[in-house]
């Protein structure tokens, strides 16, 4: 089945930081730091005062000729009061209300023919356009992959743990954010034809961990199943990357979470991880 280029990539333009929500309505909300968006990833996040919908971008690019070596830029933005009506309605928000540019850098360890060791660091601003604050963002993280054969392409068995945290400048406000996730990405025996390339279908599960706290370590000793986030779903993985512009994307997919919050229906561009 052939698709042309310029169908996928308004496909994954319009999934890029996508998710719809499907909450309970005696669910609590989920503590939000606009600062984090980045790692918390895309979707519908409570607040104190106010709901907060993140729009997440990462890109990555090659350093020169060194294929070890990654740099990372995510970028973030985020709209007050933005619910799921809204995202329902296919409403456009009227104005931005945070917004974060992180770049980083990662390095690649190949451990084995099968095994990677992916350490990062990255260091960004963030800023809070309703009530003027601007922040400084860092985090360090280690993420490993382990490939097994497929039938066309690899599987990969994927672990990762994030650890970050920021500070304002003017009033010298400090919070932390920590994520640990595992999951898995099966590559089917099928494929799609598409302009560019092919597309194989795939099926992923994920559990993961996160709290936005200072206590986090305190946190982590009094975690039970309640507290673990849980996510299957599908996605179209391209071997050759799609060119959108300023970066490639090689995935679209489609997710469902399942949390503490609430239930999420969660559509991405790039890995599920």
């Amino acid at each position: 089945m052939a698709v042309s280029k310029w169908g996928v990539i308004a496909l994954v333009l319009g999934c890029i930081g996508g998710t719809a929500v499907r909450a309970e309505e005696s669910a609590p909300k989920e503590p939000a730091n606009y600062a984090f968006a980045a790692y918390m990833g895309s979707g519908l996040y409570g607040a104190t005062d106010a709901s907060l919908f993140v729009l997440n971008l990462p890109m990555t690019f090659q350093w020169r000729e060194r294929k070890d070596i990654r740099i990372r830029f995510s970028t973030s933005a985020g709209f007050f009061d933005y619910g799921r009506e809204n995202i329902e309605e296919l409403e456009i928000p009227d104005s931005i209300g945070t917004l974060t540019l992180i770049p980083g850098v990662e390095k690649v360890y190949a451990a084995s023919d099968r095994w990677e060791l992916i350490p990062h660091i990255d260091y960004g601003y963030a800023k809070n356009f309703s009530t003027k604050e601007e922040a400084q963002v860092y985090s360090v993280g280690l993420h490993s992959r382990y490939y097994t054969k497929g039938e066309i392409d690899r599987h990969v068995w994927v672990n990762k743990i994030i650890l970050a945290g920021y500070r304002t400048f003017s009033s010298d406000l400090q919070d932390n954010y920590v994520k640990l996730l595992s999951g898995f990405d099966y590559k089917s025996n099928l494929y799609i034809t598409l302009n560019a390339g092919i597309a194989i279908p795939t099926l992923y599960g994920s559990v993961s961990w996160s709290y936005n706290g200072i206590d986090y370590v305190e946190k982590w000793k009094d975690r039970t199943a309640r507290d673990l986030n849980y996510e299957m779903g599908i996605s179209l993985y391209a071997p050759k990357p799609i060119d959108l512009w300023v970066t490639e994307v090689n995935r679209v997919g489609l997710g469902y979470q399942y949390n503490q919050f609430g239930n999420v229906i969660r559509l991405f561009a790039g890995t599920p991880f």
